[in-house]
């Protein structure tokens, strides 16, 4: 298969907040890298050539719920976690999805968007877990003893490294082993900053359209009316929390939930929608460039935490969506001018971790490994991060931890 060439992915196809600003530092940039544990370790881990990753689908667990929690915003800018679904929207269909007319720039002005110069890393989950301890190993005292997974880590994470083969995105992600977890928490890289305080107004507009998208389709009741009128608040979430294990790696993971079908005989994540947009296609090149690139994303996201179908709203330059369309999760890898596969992405993912397990390896949560995956770049590297800055893990949440 071909190296992947640059994703020209539309800004309103954003990650979510939640899993996209998990980190409040940026990766150092030093011309020596020197890996002070030893040369027995590997420094690189290969992207390339996809034939080293092609082998049949890797055992993968279904996903199961294991908890959910829900998220708004403070005057500080920080966010509160609730330990309850009060933030999970209805899905509210129009009657006719092959015409719709939804102006996805209506209410801009009064937007509450959340400052993503402020990252939550892993804050948010980490609260979860503190709320839900009965979930874990405990000892008499009620110190936590030990999480009973392998990574810990937002579903975003995953994602990202799941399409490397396939998609040429930098991304860097830090690594802290404790209590025989290993917690991952992703970086923005200096590519991405740049790219995204580099936006012009109307790419700043248009990171609103998903938002705006998701509320005309979304109500507060079951079987209610979208509101439209109300302002947008990016900093609202829901967030489901994941169990799952891909061949020897336990993971647990959370990961942000656009709505449910109230009326579904399935239970959750079963009846879970996923909302997305993307720009109407008018010729061959365009179709292709969105099964090659877009739905590369859309399927591992959906697919890591078990959520059947993906409403995306199709819409012209001035941000109006004129029809609905539904990709089911299980069937997008059939979808035309499809080049990417399945079982070559979740196998890099599965020897991946198998790596990082191999390099991180001292259980102290001051240690923080990065890992990093520079633009199209043919390999992983790693270093370790030295300043105190780098640490993510935080004393409130170490601290409940019986002494090692």
């Amino acid at each position: 298969m071909k190296r992947p060439s640059t994703d020209s992915e539309a800004p309103e196809d954003r990650a979510s907040n939640s899993e996209k600003n998990s980190s409040k530092y940026k990766p150092q940039i030093r011309k020596h890298h020197h890996h002070t544990e030893g040369s027995h370790k590997r420094t690189r881990f290969p992207v390339f050539p996809q034939s080293t990753y092609d082998a049949p689908f890797p055992y993968f667990a279904a996903p199961s719920e294991f908890g959910t929690f829900s998220l708004d915003g403070t005057v500080s800018g920080e966010r509160n976690v609730y330990n309850d679904s009060r933030k999970l929207k209805n899905y509210t269909p129009p009657r006719d999805v092959s015409r719709v007319n939804f102006d996805l720039r209506q209410g801009y002005d009064l937007f509450l968007k959340k400052d993503d110069d402020i990252k939550d890393r892993l804050d948010n989950l980490l609260h979860w877990i503190l709320k839900n301890r009965q979930k874990f190993s405990q000892n008499d005292s009620g110190m936590m003893e030990s999480l009973n997974t392998d990574f810990l880590m937002w579903r975003g994470h995953l994602t990202k490294i799941i399409c490397t083969p396939f998609i040429s995105d930098s991304w860097a992600m830090a690594v802290t082993f404790f209590r025989g977890t290993w917690y991952m928490s992703e970086v923005e890289t200096l590519d991405n900053a740049r790219r995204r305080k580099g936006m012009d107004e109307r790419q700043e507009e248009m990171c609103y359209w998903g938002y705006k998208f998701e509320q005309y389709l979304t109500s507060e009741e079951e079987h209610g009316t979208p509101d439209t009128s109300i302002p947008v608040d990016s900093h609202d979430a829901f967030c489901t929390v994941v169990r799952s294990s891909l061949s020897k790696h336990r993971l647990l993971y959370s990961g942000e939930v656009d709505c449910i079908r109230a009326d579904s005989p399935h239970k959750p994540p079963g009846n879970y929608v996923e909302l997305k947009t993307s720009r109407e296609w008018s010729n061959e090149r365009q179709r292709r460039n969105f099964s090659r690139f877009k739905l590369i994303k859309w399927w591992a996201q959906s697919f890591l935490v078990g959520i059947p179908e993906v409403i995306c709203g199709f819409r012209d330059d001035n941000g109006i969506v004129k029809r609905l369309g539904t990709f089911n999760t299980m069937k997008m890898h059939k979808e035309p001018f499809v080049d990417w596969n399945g079982a070559i992405a979740f196998n890099f993912c599965e020897r991946f971790l198998s790596f990082v397990k191999e390099v991180v390896t001292a259980d102290d949560p001051s240690k923080v490994y990065l890992f990093e995956r520079a633009p199209n770049s043919d390999h992983v590297s790693w270093r370790v991060l030295d300043q105190p800055s780098d640490v993510f893990l935080p004393e409130w949440y170490t601290s409940q931890f019986v002494p090692g």
